[in-house]
């Protein structure tokens, strides 16, 4: 049985699933109103104007330890009758954001960058929130690709 890393970014689908993974970031960006939407979407820009490729590199980057993250969900939704991964993640939804979250932890606690380190911290709790906004539609764009 293959991992979702070996599906999700093998030689064949990396490309393809990076740049999808790159399109749900800014669509999901791109969606978010209010005062957090005006903060996400102009914390994106400054990203996107002092380094255009920033957002793209960092999910290249990450995305192995992120998509392992998901791998003990995806092995107990291997073994359930559900037919529908995005189904299954998305009632699983608070493990899975926790699981990418963890991820995110471990990253940011290793960085040398103070400055990340600290927005970061002062992000986490507001990431959350997203990231729970988020994975509905993340386990459609994964669905696409099992």
């Amino acid at each position: 049985m293959k991992s979702l890393n070996d599906i999700l970014w093998s030689p064949f689908q990396r490309d393809a699933f990076a740049a999808d993974l790159e399109r749900f970031v800014e669509a999901h960006v791109a969606s978010r109103g209010g005062l957090r939407g005006f903060g996400l979407k102009a914390g994106l820009a400054l990203l996107k104007a002092a380094k255009p490729d920033l957002l793209g590199g960092a999910l290249r980057r990450n995305a192995p330890q992120f998509i392992a993250a998901l791998q003990p969900l995806y092995e107990r939704f291997q073994q359930s009758r559900e037919p529908d991964f995005s189904a299954f993640l998305q009632q699983h939804a608070a493990e899975a954001g926790a699981a990418l979250l963890a991820v995110a932890d471990v990253r940011i606690a290793a960085s040398q960058n103070g400055a990340l380190r600290s927005a970061y911290h002062k992000l986490r709790g507001s990431a959350e929130a997203e990231i729970d906004i988020a994975v509905p539609a993340l386990g459609r764009l994964i669905r696409g690709y099992l």
